[in-house]
């Protein structure tokens, strides 16, 4: 689902490299909400808005600065708030662009220490950044995006989280396969086989009983065995998990 928007998104733009630059900070962002790592998110940000602000330029303006060239934010928000037409990109967009782009150099020291700051910091740029990206897909003209818009919104209520290091699914009604799915789409890097049965032992016991289940995925095009002997989604195995993240989310 995402990656058929993304296609299309490229289409329309015609910058792979701008629309693959949204997609993997908005990637990044949601893995380091996820995995409660708020400082890594924060860094994602800048990417992140200065991406949307370009692509909103694209759709209002009928062309953006390209990557590359000197890029300000405020300027090109003035830019797009005179402009008419898509006040959903001129202008909510890129005045929620505004509000979280300063948040990444934000430091503890400012804040009362009762509640880490950074976490509360982060939920508010992740839900942002995913309306954010909703919107883009809402008024880019693409075809179909409710399923990419539905996929996107229940990423809000994470079915995978890291503790200790170790990440785990939360939902156990989910079967192994589902479970193993789920941790790599969570991790693009992929994860080792000690990294998954360690991930999944609630509901794979041993390691010939993970082999098993990882001999099965990869036989059916949903999983990929790197040189350094991690796994990682490959083919369908991205479209089946988020068929998983929209029935347990």
């Amino acid at each position: 689902m995402l990656e058929r928007a993304k296609q299309e998104l490229r289409k329309k733009i015609n910058d792979d490299k701008l629309v693959e630059n949204l997609f993997s900070s908005f990637q990044k962002i949601s893995e380091e909400f996820v995995a409660q790592k708020p400082v890594d998110l924060l860094q994602n940000t800048g990417l992140f808005v200065e991406s949307a602000l370009r692509i909103a330029e694209h759709f209002v303006l009928g062309a953006h600065t390209p990557l590359g060239s000197k890029f300000d934010i405020d300027i090109c928000i003035q830019k797009l708030e005179k402009a008419s037409g898509l006040d959903g990109l001129r202008i909510h967009l890129a005045r929620l662009s505004r509000s979280i782009y300063d948040f990444r150099s934000r430091k503890k020291s400012v804040h009362l220490k009762a509640v880490d700051p950074q976490i509360i910091d982060a939920n508010l740029i992740f839900n942002i950044s995913t309306w954010i990206i909703i919107e883009i897909l809402k008024e880019s003209g693409i075809k179909n995006p409710e399923d990419a818009i539905r996929l996107l919104f229940t990423r809000k209520i994470p079915l995978v989280q890291s503790v200790g290091g170790i990440f785990r699914t939360t939902n156990p009604k989910l079967s192994g396969t589902q479970r193993i799915l789920l941790l790599l789409y969570s991790v693009p890097d992929g994860l080792s086989e000690d990294q998954l049965l360690e991930s999944t032992r609630q509901k794979i016991k041993n390691k010939d009983h993970l082999k098993k289940n990882l001999k099965n995925m990869d036989s059916n095009d949903l999983i990929h065995k790197l040189a350094d002997n991690r796994w990682t989604l490959f083919g369908q195995g991205f479209g089946e998990a988020e068929k998983i993240i929209e029935k347990f989310a």
